[in-house]
């Protein structure tokens, strides 16, 4: 019974096979029997024409003939090139609508496996990432700094936080803390940047602060940075062979002074050797800069990038050791007519004070005297009242003796 019914299987498999044929396959078939027919028509026309051909034809009637089979035939060649070349396109097309049914219509299994990848993907990952936290390999690291040029890779790794009971995982993950803790435990390092590779490989990126000046204290030279904080001091062995010297106490200045020079020439900056206070008792923010060539510039801290500029336009112009002043306008001196004018001060200060001294004196002396004549006068009135009281009390005690002396006088 098995083996009748085996036949008629294969035939419905045929017809489905038949019945599955796309449009595009079938009107390909179509042209295909198309092609056919007119090649079969084109050779019974040229067997119609041989047959045709009178057996005494002139020599023309036969080149005639030749060249129209010729013609003929470049023709046929030109059509079947053609029909060629759309077979081949036609072929692809169909290998690609193939394709795309086949992805289509998938089996049962393969759309299990499509739906089940996502879950099996993360499971594996999962397991793998669980066995190696599991392994004393999840905490070797192997950190480098780069970067650095006057902070050292242990410095860096101290501050940063790092243990060696960290797993790996935790410093990619978490690698946002180590870089802060970086920054605010130490003063050089402007920014620092944690890069993994793989395996265990953890790279810090560190940039420093530049040093701008220094500050001289009584113990050394502190380094001032560009952002105008002091970091510890520094020996003299480690000192570069010209620097700028900063000697000012508050650090809202320094800052200050720093903000200026960033807006600076370079090149300007270069040629200041020392920074201080010019003590000034009309402008509280005056500076003193000392310069390389041997000049003075007095210039508020306030004005310092507006004025400074002009330094270097008067500069050629100037004597040697010249004091250029820029507290109000801009104008240059010297040490020796600064001290001759000082001086001046000086001597009308001092006669000012003698003048006023003599004067403080005259007055004294004036007021001495009038309240000395003003004592004897009340002293010779007091004298003249008591003398004129006694004789009135000897007359009215001793009448006699009056009147005797008068006598006595008369006579």
């Amino acid at each position: 019974m098995t083996k009748k019914k085996e036949p008629k299987k294969s035939q419905k498999d045929k017809s489905e096979k038949k019945s599955a044929l796309t449009e595009w396959q079938k009107r390909n078939i179509e042209f295909l029997k198309k092609k056919e027919a007119e090649k079969a028509e084109k050779k019974k026309r040229q067997e119609k024409l041989r047959l045709e051909r009178k057996p005494k034809a002139t020599d023309t009637d036969t080149k005639a003939e030749k060249v129209e089979e010729k013609a003929l035939t470049a023709e046929e060649k030109k059509k079947a090139k053609e029909a060629k070349k759309e077979e081949a396109r036609k072929a692809k097309e169909a290998k690609k609508l193939q394709k795309l049914e086949a992805k289509k219509e998938k089996t049962p299994l393969q759309k299990a496996i499509h739906h089940a990848l996502p879950v099996i993907i993360t499971a594996t990952v999962i397991l793998l990432i669980s066995i190696f936290l599991v392994t004393p390999f999840s905490k070797k690291k192997i950190i480098t700094v780069t970067g650095t040029s006057t902070v050292s890779q242990e410095e860096v790794i101290r501050d940063s936080g790092i243990k060696p009971s960290n797993y790996l995982f935790s410093l990619i993950f978490h690698h946002s803390t180590y870089e802060k803790n970086i920054i605010s435990k130490n003063k050089m390092v402007k920014s620092a940047k944690f890069t993994y590779r793989f395996p265990n490989k953890l790279n810090i990126d560190v940039k420093e602060y530049s040093i701008i000046a220094y500050a001289q204290t009584d113990d050394g030279y502190q380094p001032i940075l560009e952002n105008g904080t002091r970091i510890g001091l520094v020996g003299a062995s480690e000192l570069p062979d010209s620097f700028l010297t900063i000697n000012l106490s508050s650090e809202k200045d320094i800052q200050k002074l720093v903000n200026a020079f960033s807006k600076l020439d370079k090149d300007l900056v270069n040629q200041i050797q020392i920074v201080s206070s010019a003590d000034s008792a009309t402008t509280s923010d005056l500076l003193k800069l000392e310069m390389h060539d041997g000049n003075v510039v007095r210039v508020p801290l306030s004005e310092v990038a507006k004025k400074l500029p002009y330094y270097l336009k008067i500069k050629d112009s100037l004597p040697e050791n010249s004091i250029v002043d820029m507290e109000v306008g801009i104008y240059a001196t010297s040490e020796s007519i600064e001290a001759s004018v000082a001086a001046d001060k000086e001597k009308a200060k001092n006669e000012n004070k003698e003048e006023s001294e003599s004067d403080s004196k005259s007055d004294e002396e004036n007021s001495q005297t009038e309240s000395s004549e003003e004592a004897t006068a009340t002293e010779s009135s007091e004298a003249e009242s008591a003398e004129n009281q006694a004789p009135e009390a000897t007359n009215e005690e001793h009448p006699n003796e009056t009147a005797v002396v008068e006598q006595v006088a008369q006579q």
